[in-house]
């Protein structure tokens, strides 16, 4: 197909206009060779729409030809591809097209290339419900969020889109009461629940009918929306508890036993029943049928389990649960199967001779395993039977519901009845005919009363004389005291006290047991110098307090007489320790401390200094500690010491004690330079300017970091420092240019932490040098000095002779071979061939 220069300017102003309405102002016309592409036009566009604009690389092509899903809606034209009919991609989304050019015999000189037209989405379809209405049932007490229904509206428009995505809405619910709205609906899927107000407040007996106006929009930002109606019959829920179900125990009934029901609220729903607890029940007795019968397959003992709780499940055909399973409660009903049970096989009660009447002497505890609070665990108590009978019937009564026994009446004398023996019956249900009995024994042992008070057999014991050294664990006596009353009870046990006499407590009493002797050891050592005699006063009196009328006399008192002999012990320090704090530039001779040790007998002491670093010394009649050495913290800052304290006479009577002494530092060190910071080497060629980080130490370390940093000296300001921390700093060295080896001493300043502050002075040492592949500083040849000079001037001497002489014989050899080319040429070939050796 040809056309006129006319007829293509025309369709190319047909082509700018289609762009500017479809694409805007800034569209550009498209354009290029034949290949594969995609184009791309929105739906619904004016047409002609010009697509691209096809150009030929082959001279021989003299038209373009379209062909495959045109539909007569695609043409081409002087290679331009158009669309002359409007495209709707709910029609046809994509256009696969064929393009191929041919030359003036209609040949395919290029292509055919696939083409592909895809057609863009507008929001041009109406969302659509796919029911004009919808019904649904609810359940009371549905749960919230549970779906009971679902909606469902399509869009044509493209699915990938926005103008597809539909987003579901409730706009109205009828009735409504209160404003509380009782349905709501998934804005994605569509699927309605009720809300919470629904779940609590939706009740078919109120009303069983509601209807919601149901919105579906799509997402395009010019949405449009549909409605539809919703329908909802309101049921009652089935699925309910039955509550707390009663088990009467140890039923004769057949097992199993229905004992209650559940019901799903649709057929089909399968039924499972599990313990709530698992580990609560070691047993579990309950079934449940494909109904939702529940039975109790064996009789229940309250005293074993006294309630069940139970899950309920309903499940659908996958097993998955249609709803919260129910809890059941099952209460075993107590019947009266258990006897009282006396809590001892005999209950054992003392009651003393002259226990008054009505005096409460004791209690008769029994259980029941029924259960509490029931007329079945309710007890009663009774005296059956007492024995012996004497000197009546009926010596002790007991309180009916409580146990408790009292005296009664007569008199108890332990030499006719020393114990009775009480049969009480036990009933449950307070005594009625039909309730069970237990009889429970009682033994009560009648003690004798503390009528008697102990009399010692001497009213005086002693003197006796004991060393000052006497252990502690000796016996230094036995006293003695009777007692009248009945062996073996607190009413004839005697307990010894020293009551006078013993201002310090350093004695004791203990009494034996089988025969009430009193043995008197000490409790502290003796001291001749503070007590060399005691006389004490030692009573003997009973646990058990002696009854009215009966007082205890001079008979219950002793004397005991103590004499304490002297013993020549070692002086004594009057500090089990000593600990001195001192500062460590303590002069020589400077006083420490004093010790200071008595001798108990009085006798003159003397001292000794135990020190192994000879770094202290002691007066020997004082006891005053002074400096002997020169101290240093930093070398030792604690020392062990120990002073010996000995009789001036006896030497052998001595004693030792412990002295700690703690140097206290002071600041006497300066600090400098670490040894790792004291010199650097810089390679060759430098930096304009290099940093090297440098570390300072202080041997008072209580007065070191952190330090201050500062160049005493800085001559032409080449050098620069700024503290890292209390211990590091950076010393910035500035070359500029510099191209030559150089060594620098840098002084420098460091101030510690103390107070005063301490400077010190160290020289930092930076060498600029040549370096190696190791980066380490080496020495050029020409630099090296003495022997080693002398004897490379000696080896470059002797080489230069051996290379000489090797040039002359050379040269003395070719003069010989030209002598013999003079004389015989043909010897002179040969000799070329036989000799190479020479040529090379």
């Amino acid at each position: 197909m040809r056309t006129s220069n006319h007829q293509h300017n025309g369709k190319l102003l047909l082509f700018f206009i289609a762009m500017v309405l479809t694409t805007g102002k800034s569209a550009k016309p498209r354009k290029g060779p034949l290949q594969p592409i995609t184009l791309t036009s929105t739906e619904g566009a004016d047409v002609p729409i010009y697509f691209y604009e096809f150009t030929a690389t082959n001279s021989a092509v003299k038209l373009f030809k379209v062909t495959g899903e045109t539909y007569g809606k695609f043409s081409i034209s002087d290679g331009w591809l158009t669309c002359n009919k409007s495209l709707d991609r709910e029609e046809q989304a994509n256009y696969k097209l064929q393009i191929e050019g041919l030359n003036e015999n209609d040949e395919t000189i290029e292509g055919p290339e696939f083409v592909t037209v895809k057609v863009l989405d507008i929001n041009d379809n109406q969302p659509s419900f796919t029911e004009n209405q919808y019904e649904g049932v609810v359940r009371q007490n549905s749960r919230p969020g549970r779906p009971f229904m679902y909606v469902n509206a399509t869009d044509l428009d493209d699915p990938e889109t926005p103008n597809a995505k539909i987003e579901y809405s409730i706009s109205q619910q009828v009735p409504i009461s209160h404003g509380a709205v009782y349905f709501q609906i998934d804005n994605e899927t569509g699927a309605i629940s009720t809300t919470e107000d629904g779940y609590n407040s939706l009740d078919p007996t109120v009303e069983d009918a509601y209807q919601l106006i149901v919105n579906a929009k799509d997402s395009a930002a010019l949405s449009l929306t549909t409605s539809s109606v919703v329908k909802i019959t309101v049921k009652e829920n089935l699925w309910k508890s039955p509550g707390k179900i009663e088990i009467t125990e140890n039923s004769t009934d057949p097992h199993p036993k229905i004992i209650t029901q559940v019901e799903w609220n649709e057929p089909g729903a399968i039924f499972e029943l599990k313990p709530k607890n698992k580990m609560a029940y070691p047993k579990f007795p309950f079934v449940i049928d494909a109904t939702g019968n529940i039975s109790v397959t064996e009789p229940l003992d309250r005293e074993e389990i006294s309630e069940y709780v139970l899950l309920a499940y309903a499940l659908d055909k996958n097993r998955e649960p249609l709803e919260t399973p129910l809890e059941i409660v099952i209460i075993v009903k107590d019947i009266n199967d258990n006897h009282p049970i006396c809590k001892d096989a005999v209950t054992m009660i003392e009651v003393q001779e002259n226990e008054d009447i009505g005096s409460f002497i004791g209690t008769v505890l029994a259980t029941d395993e029924d259960e509490e609070g029931t007329s079945h665990s309710l007890l009663s108590y009774a005296i059956v039977d007492q024995d012996p009978k004497i000197p009546e019937d009926n010596m002790f009564t007991i309180d009916k519901y409580n146990g408790k026994i009292q005296r009664f009446k007569g008199h108890l004398q332990k030499q006719n009845a020393p114990e009775y023996i009480l049969k009480v019956r036990v009933a449950d249900q307070l005594g009625q005919k039909e309730g069970l009995t237990t009889e429970c024994m009682v033994n009560i042992s009648v003690i004798d009363i503390n009528d008697m008070i102990p009399i010692f057999e001497k009213s005086e014991y002693g003197p006796i004389t004991l060393p000052e050294n006497t252990s502690l664990d000796t016996v230094l006596i036995e006293i003695q005291a009777t007692d009248n009353d009945e062996p073996f009870t607190g009413s004839s046990e005697i307990l010894y006290t020293v009551v006078e006499g013993d201002e310090e407590g350093t004695f004791k009493i203990i009494t034996e047991e089988s025969t009430n002797k009193g043995k008197v050891q000490l409790v502290k050592p003796l001291n001749f110098e503070d007590y060399s005699a005691y006389k004490l006063k030692i009573s003997a009196t009973n646990p058990e307090p002696l009854i009215k009328g009966v007082e205890y006399n001079s008979s219950s008192f002793t004397f005991l007489f103590v004499n304490v002999t002297n013993n020549d012990e070692p002086p004594q320090f009057l500090e089990s320790s000593y600990q001195k704090r001192i500062f460590e530039n303590a002069s020589k001779g400077a006083i420490v401390l004093k010790v200071e040790a008595k001798d108990p007998e009085g006798a003159g002491v003397r001292y000794k200094l135990y020190d192994p670093d000879k770094q202290f010394k002691i007066d020997s009649e004082t006891g005053e500690i002074s400096v002997e050495g020169e101290l240093d913290a930093e070398k030792k800052n604690h020392y062990e010491i120990n002073a010996i304290a000995m009789e001036k006479d006896n030497p052998n009577k001595r004693s030792t004690v412990r002295i700690s002494i703690y140097l206290q530092d002071i600041n006497d060190n300066p600090p400098k330079l670490a040894a790792a910071s004291t010199s650097f080497s810089i390679c060759l060629p430098v930096k304009e300017e290099e940093k090297i980080i440098i570390q300072a130490e202080d041997y008072d370390a209580q007065f070191g970091p952190p330090f201050k940093f500062s160049i005493s000296k800085n001559p032409g300001k080449k050098f620069n420092i700024e503290h890292i921390n209390g211990t590091h700093a950076f010393v910035t060295l500035a070359f500029g240019s510099h191209t030559e080896e150089i060594d620098y001493k840098i002084p420098l300043t460091i101030t510690d932490s103390g107070s005063p502050p301490l400077e010190g002075s160290s020289f930092l040492e930076v060498t600029i040098c040549k370096c190696t592949k190791g980066n380490k500083c080496f020495i050029p040849l020409e630099e090296q000095s003495g022997p080693s000079r002398i004897g490379l001037a000696v080896g470059l001497l002797l080489g230069t002779f051996a290379v000489i002489g090797l040039i002359l014989a050379v040269v003395l050899l070719r003069m010989k071979h030209r002598k013999s080319d003079k004389i015989d040429p043909k010897a002179t070939r040969n000799a070329n061939e036989t000799i190479p050796l020479a040529n090379a």
